[in-house]
């Protein structure tokens, strides 16, 4: 059994180089896999398309899906730059972080007045589904070989 001073979180260092190819990189395919998630549940009726979100006052739409992920992810790149060049263990403390903060995201779609449960659940997929992505990606493609 490998020790935790060993595992793949308490060791990798990333490459400033690598990541700016692989945020923006990473932020086009967590936008892919949410739109994939918004036109999945919008097939099934779970996002109702007459539904209007309050604030904006319109329906969810696949621009906001995709802003709504997109920009989340290229400020993930950021902060991992960030974690990057100022602690020892920038992987470890990005997925610390990035999950931290997706189990703080849970709450907005719970906040939506009157939304149906079925879009909550959506949303709520979408939020991890963007998580899994963005981390996974940070983490693999800008760490140093």
């Amino acid at each position: 059994m490998e020790s935790v001073q060993n595992s793949p979180l308490s060791k990798g260092h990333i490459t400033p180089s690598r990541l700016l190819w692989a945020a923006p990189l990473t932020a086009l395919a967590a936008a892919l896999a949410n739109a994939l998630v918004y036109l999945i549940a919008g097939v099934v009726g779970a996002i109702p398309s007459d539904f209007v979100i309050p604030g904006p006052g319109t329906p969810l739409t696949l621009g906001m899906v995709v802003g709504s992920t997109v920009v989340p992810a290229l400020l993930a790149g950021v902060v991992f730059a960030l974690l990057g060049r100022f602690t020892r263990r920038p992987v470890r403390n990005f997925v610390v972080l990035a999950a931290v903060l997706l189990v703080l995201s849970f709450v907005t779609p719970l906040t939506i007045p009157g939304a149906p449960l079925s879009m909550v659940l959506a949303l709520e997929l979408m939020h991890v589904v963007a998580a899994v992505v963005i981390v996974g990606g940070l983490t693999t493609l800008a760490r140093r070989r």
